[in-house]
């Protein structure tokens, strides 16, 4: 593999990739480590998508605020005192300081750490200590600079680019094929989470979750106590892809509720570029979000969203039960993005199948694809 390029244009090697999802080979190796790929996705990708934030739920109160850092921005989401939702560069305008870390409530004001400057919950600057004394000041130029923010189904989401087209339209379909499994989202708790770290790139982790090849190897009580492998199947739409599935009635792995909608049912609904939204057989929804934090390393966070604050034992149960699945997936992902330096690797063939059945990898080949489409134009080109 051969790559020239210079401070302004990184010339991309992109092997047997094809447009063809029935045509193509996967991407070379290098577009999930090298630093000047990864440096790219998070200027064309991350700060160009809808990202998420939180869930409505931890910020029920005014002056609640969650932290949400995308690569090297960062941005505080908060409940204001008119009752609205915002979002802030996270950010003093005085000297760069970051003004609030992880979540909490705030009390008043948003006071910066290191000189005290205090702003309102729009990002109004309230006081900057000593600053009568000081010729000219301008407090109007001090706000806190906004991001964009929606709401979706309960769901957060912020986007650095204001030109941004609205979370809705690249998303049309989805909140009515969630809603269909879990009608009140936003009514839910948010009542657990837990972070896995990752030795690997995040496509690599969004890749094993877009295709269920591996699952019966990989997954046994996925496949034998949960989903209905012979029924599963994963539909690209224009914003998102939808994973669908029976389940394994008799044989299922927890004591799903009955009684909630499409109880016997599996969705997941993947969100370009780095969320799953996921409501297991019985109701039970969470999201599993890929957070890069390095060009070979992610977060998997998870979130269980419950009918109280806390999960009751059986929410409880299904909880732990797919966490075990969760964790079978660790060390496949770690193992690839060894592999992946390895000079025998030539990038192998996408096995899409014509029906694009539930083991067929043309969800992969669609988020490769989405990820020459960010690139290349954008600082890059390809050979």
């Amino acid at each position: 593999m051969s790559e020239q390029g210079n401070s302004d244009c990184l010339i991309l090697d992109t092997g047997d990739f094809h447009l063809d999802a029935e045509r193509a080979y996967n991407l070379p190796g290098a577009f999930y480590f090298d630093p000047s790929r990864y440096a790219l996705e998070l200027q064309h990708i991350f700060q160009r998508t809808w990202q998420y934030a939180c869930h409505t739920s931890t910020l029920a109160i005014k002056g609640a605020y969650q932290v949400c850092d995308i690569g090297e921005q960062s941005v505080l989401v908060l409940h204001g005192q008119d009752g609205q939702l915002r979002a802030l560069h996270n950010v003093c305008q005085h000297r760069a300081h970051r003004l609030l870390e992880g979540c909490g409530h705030l009390r008043g004001a948003i006071t910066c750490p290191y000189h005290a400057w205090r702003y309102d919950y729009a990002g109004g600057l309230l006081s900057a200590r000593h600053s009568g004394d000081v010729a000219g000041f301008e407090p109007e130029r001090a706000h806190l600079a906004s991001v964009r923010l929606e709401v979706m189904c309960g769901l957060v989401f912020i986007n650095l680019d204001p030109d941004a087209a609205p979370l809705a339209t690249q998303l049309v379909g989805l909140e009515a094929q969630l809603r269909s499994f879990s009608p009140a989202p936003e009514s839910l708790y948010h009542s657990y989470s837990h972070t896995y770290a990752l030795q690997a790139n995040w496509k690599v982790s969004v890749e094993n979750y877009s295709e269920c090849y591996h699952c019966p190897g990989c997954h046994p009580s996925l496949s034998q106590q949960t989903l209905d492998l012979s029924s599963y199947r994963i539909d690209l739409h224009p914003g998102f892809h939808a994973h669908l599935s029976g389940d394994q009635g008799e044989r299922q792995g927890y004591a799903a509720n009955t009684d909630a909608p499409r109880s016997g049912e599996f969705g997941a609904w993947y969100v370009w570029p780095n969320l799953c939204i996921e409501v297991y057989p019985g109701g039970y929804m969470n999201l599993l979000h890929h957070v890069p934090t390095g060009p070979q390393r992610c977060e998997q966070r998870v979130q269980w969203f419950t009918q109280g604050p806390q999960p009751d034992p059986a929410e409880q149960a299904v909880i732990d039960f797919v966490a075990v699945v969760r964790e079978e997936d660790l060390p496949l992902c770690e193992s690839v993005q060894k592999g992946l330096h390895s000079q025998g690797y030539r990038g192998g063939r996408l096995m899409v199948d014509t029906p694009r059945s539930g083991f067929s990898e043309h969800a992969v080949h669609d988020i490769q694809k989405r990820v020459l489409s960010a690139l290349v134009g954008h600082g890059a080109h390809d050979v």
